[in-house]
C-alpha cells in the first residue's frame, strides 16, 4: 500500500490498517508527527514545538487506552478529550484525521479560511472546547466530569495542560474543584516539555514541590517519560486503577520532540538562548530534515508491513502562499520597541512587566539595556497588573504588555483598580484588531475598545505607524496624557505607508489623511487605513474623491471637525477592526446623535460576530473591510 495521499500526507487508511496491531503505536505517532510538520509548513504558520511535544501521548489516548469513534454522534457516556493548551492544535487535528473524524486533505487547510482553526474550535469535528486562552480547557474538563459523576454518565475526561499554562489562576481554582468533588473520571496531564515561549519554564517562575501540593489537593499522581508510547500506556493503566480521586499523569517530555534540530534540549544551551520552534514552520530543507530523521526510525517496520513510498509529492507548496504579501508599512512594535528605549534612556523609573511575550511585545531591546527595571511575571496577566499598580503608589512609571485579548479581558477588573487608585500605566495591548487572523478567534482582540472604555480616567490611542507610536509614547512620559494610556498596538501593517498624524495631534481630533468632496471615510488602526487608502486611490481614478480621517482617539472626539463635515453634505463611511457593539463606531455614533449632528448617509463595517481563522486577504474580504469592498461600499453610499 503507498503511505501518501495526493497532498503527500499519510493516508488515513494507513492508519486504520497499523492501528488493529497495537504494536504499532510508536509507528503510527512518527507517522502524525509527519503530518503534524507537513501541515504546518503548509500553512506557513503553526505552534510546532508544543505540538511535537503531545504526539506519543495522543497516540496512546486515541487509538488504545481510551475510546474514541467518529462514527457514534457523541453518546453521553462516551470519552471526552480536551486540549487545554489549544495552541498545539496541529498535533491534535493530524491525530482525528487518522481517526478519520475528516478528510486528511483538510491538513492541507491548517490556519486558511474555512479549515481547521488556529487555536482548538468546536466547529472542527472531534474537536470538544474552544481552547487557545490558556486555563479555560481545565475547567472545562472539570465541568464534563463533574456532570458525568453527578448525574450517573459514563466515561471518562481526558485533558493536556501545558506546563507553561499552570501559571494561569484559573488553573488552580480548577484543581481546587476536581479535588474537592472526588473527580475519579478525571485525567489530567501536565505536559512538561519544559520551555514556555522561548524559553525555560524555571527560568520565568519557580514551581516548588507541586507533586506534593497535588496530593494535598486530593489527586492520585503518577510521574513519567511522555516519550515512550509503553511508558505511557503502563501509567494510564495504573491509575485507572485508582478510585475515588481524580488522577495527573505529570508526564516530561521535550519541546519539539521527536525530531532533534526542533528539540529544546539541542537550542536551549545558555541563558541567552531563545527557543525559535514554538510558532515558526520549517522551510523545505528543514522538513527534509525531519522527514528523513522520522523514516530513518521508521524505515524498515513499514517495509515489513508492506508500505511503500515517494516523498516528492510532500515537498511541494512548501509553504502553499504566503500569509501576506505585498505590505509595505512599517512595523509598529520595532516602533513601540525603540520609544520606549528612548523614553527609558530619559525616565529612569520607567519599569516593564511581560506576561511571557517579550519577544513580540518589542521588549527585547530594553530587557538587554536595563535588565533590572525588566520584570518577567510568566502568564499571570491579573496578577502582572495588580502588582504594576504597587510599582506606581512607589512612584515608577510601569508599562505592561501582552495580546489585547487577554489583557483587557481577563485583567479588566485589575485594570479597573489600577485606574480608582489614580495609578500611573502605559499599558500595551499588543496584537489588537483581527489581522493577524491566523491564530483564530481566541487570540484576535475585536473587544479590547469596549473592555477599556468604560473604565474611568483612561486614555485611549491607536497608532499607525513606527513613528506614530514613538511619538504618543513620549507625549505619555512627559505627562501630556494623564495617568492611564491604553495604547491599542496593532502587530500587522498596514498595506501601504501611511503618514504618522502630527506630533502634537490634540485629544479627540482627527488626522485628516486626505481631502475630498464626494465622501467621507473615517478608520482606524494601519490595517483598516491602508485598505481604505487603496480604496480611494483607485475611486480617485474614477473620478470619486473620498476624503479620509484617522480617529486615533478612538472613543474621544471633537465636535466641531463633525459638524463641519456634516454641513458639507458628506456620506458618512465609519471602519474598525471591532466588534460593532462596544467599539469607536458605536462611540461615534453616540457622540453624533447627543450633539445633533446629522450627515446625509452612514454605514458602518465593523464585525457582526466572532471573527474566524484565515490569512490577511481572504479574512478581509470575508468581513468585508478589504478595499474592493470598500470601493463598492462607496458608491453604494453615493447612489
Amino acid at each position: 500500500m503507498n503511505l501518501l495521499t495526493n497532498l503527500g500526507y499519510i493516508k488515513y487508511e494507513v492508519f486504520n490498517q497499523l492501528a488493529k496491531n497495537p504494536t504499532n503505536l510508536p509507528l503510527i505517532a512518527d507517522l502524525i508527527r509527519f503530518n503534524t510538520l507537513l501541515s504546518v509548513a503548509r500553512a506557513g504558520t503553526g505552534h510546532l514545538g508544543a505540538s511535537l511535544s503531545i504526539v506519543e501521548l495522543l497516540t496512546e489516548i486515541y487509538f488504545r487506552s481510551f475510546k474514541f469513534d467518529p462514527k457514534t454522534k457523541e453518546p453521553k457516556n462516551r470519552d471526552i478529550f480536551i486540549l487545554s493548551k489549544g495552541h498545539a492544535a496541529p498535533a491534535l487535528y493530524a491525530v482525528l484525521a487518522a481517526k478519520g473524524y475528516f478528510e486528511t486533505e483538510m491538513l492541507n487547510k491548517l490556519r486558511r479560511l474555512g479549515g481547521l482553526a488556529g487555536h482548538c474550535d468546536i466547529e472542527t469535528p472531534g474537536i470538544q472546547a474552544n481552547t487557545g486562552s490558556l486555563a479555560i480547557g481545565l475547567s472545562k474538563a472539570v465541568g464534563f466530569a463533574l456532570a458525568k459523576k453527578r448525574f450517573k454518565q459514563g466515561g471518562n475526561v481526558i485533558v493536556i495542560v501545558g506546563d507553561g499554562e499552570l501559571q494561569e489562576g484559573q488553573c488552580w481554582e480548577a484543581f481546587l474543584s476536581a479535588g474537592s468533588n472526588r473527580l475519579d473520571n478525571l485525567f489530567i496531564i501536565i505536559d512538561d516539555n519544559k520551555v514556555q515561549t522561548d524559553q525555560l519554564t524555571s527560568n520565568i517562575v519557580f514551581y516548588g514541590d507541586l507533586i506534593s501540593a497535588w496530593k494535598n489537593m486530593g489527586f492520585e499522581i503518577i510521574e513519567g517519560d511522555g516519550r515512550k508510547i509503553s511508558k505511557i500506556r503502563q501509567i494510564f493503566s495504573e491509575l485507572k486503577k485508582k478510585k475515588g480521586r481524580p488522577k495527573i499523569f505529570y508526564s516530561h517530555s521535550l519541546k519539539g520532540q521527536g525530531i532533534s534540530f526542533m528539540e529544546h534540549t539541542r537550542i536551549l544551551r545558555k541563558t541567552s538562548d531563545k527557543y525559535i520552534w514554538h510558532n515558526k514552520s520549517p522551510h523545505k530543507d528543514q522538513l527534509e530534515l525531519a522527514f528523513n530523521e522520522i523514516f530513518s526510525r521508521i524505515k524498515k517496520p513499514l517495509q515489513r508491513l508492506g508500505f511503500s513510498w515517494d516523498l516528492n509529492q510532500s515537498f511541494k507548496n512548501i509553504p502553499i502562499e504566503p500569509i501576506e504579501q505585498g505590505i509595505k508599512g512599517d512595523s509598529l512594535t520595532a516602533g513601540f520597541a525603540k520609544g520606549l528605549l528612548d523614553s527609558a534612556g530619559i525616565y529612569e523609573n520607567i519599569v516593564v512587566f511581560d506576561a511571557d511575550l517579550e519577544e513580540d511585545c518589542g521588549f527585547i531591546p530594553f530587557h538587554q539595556k536595563y535588565p533590572q527595571r525588566f520584570f518577567e511575571m510568566g502568564i499571570m496577566e491579573q496578577n502582572m497588573v495588580s502588582v504594576a499598580v504597587s510599582f506606581s503608589r512607589l512612584g515608577y512609571l510601569p508599562v505592561l504588555s501582552t495580546y489585547a485579548a487577554f489583557l483587557t479581558s481577563r485583567a479588566n477588573e485589575q485594570l479597573y483598580n489600577l485606574a480608582s487608585e489614580n495609578a500611573k500605566a502605559l499599558i500595551v495591548g499588543n496584537m489588537s484588531g483581527v489581522i493577524p487572523a491566523t491564530p483564530g478567534k481566541s487570540h484576535q482582540a475585536f473587544r479590547d475598545i469596549a473592555c477599556m472604555k468604560n473604565i474611568p480616567g483612561i486614555v485611549m490611542y491607536q497608532p499607525v505607524s513606527g513613528l506614530d507610536v514613538q511619538n504618543i509614547i513620549s507625549r505619555y512620559f512627559r505627562g501630556a496624557l494623564g495617568n492611564i494610556l491604553y495604547l491599542r498596538l496593532s502587530m500587522s501593517r498596514s498595506a501601504i505607508e501611511l503618514p504618522a498624524p502630527p506630533v502634537f495631534l490634540k485629544k479627540g481630533f482627527p488626522h485628516k489623511i486626505r481631502p475630498g468632496k464626494n465622501a467621507l471615510a473615517i478608520g482606524i488602526g494601519p490595517v483598516v487605513l491602508g485598505e481604505i487608502l487603496l480604496a480611494t486611490d483607485e475611486l480617485s481614478k474614477r473620478g470619486i474623491q473620498v476624503e479620509v480621517w484617522n480617529y486615533p482617539w478612538l472613543v474621544d472626539f471633537d465636535k466641531d471637525d463633525l459638524k463641519k463635515a456634516s454641513l458639507r453634505g458628506l456620506p458618512l463611511l465609519i471602519i474598525e477592526d471591532h466588534f460593532v457593539k462596544g467599539g469607536m463606531a458605536e462611540s461615534l455614533l453616540s457622540f453624533l446623535n447627543l450633539n445633533k449632528i446629522e450627515f446625509k448617509l452612514i454605514k458602518v463595517i465593523s464585525l457582526n460576530s466572532f471573527p474566524e481563522t484565515g490569512f490577511r486577504s481572504e479574512f478581509l474580504r470575508k468581513i468585508g473591510m478589504d478595499s474592493a469592498n470598500i470601493i463598492s461600499s462607496v458608491i453604494d453610499l453615493l447612489k
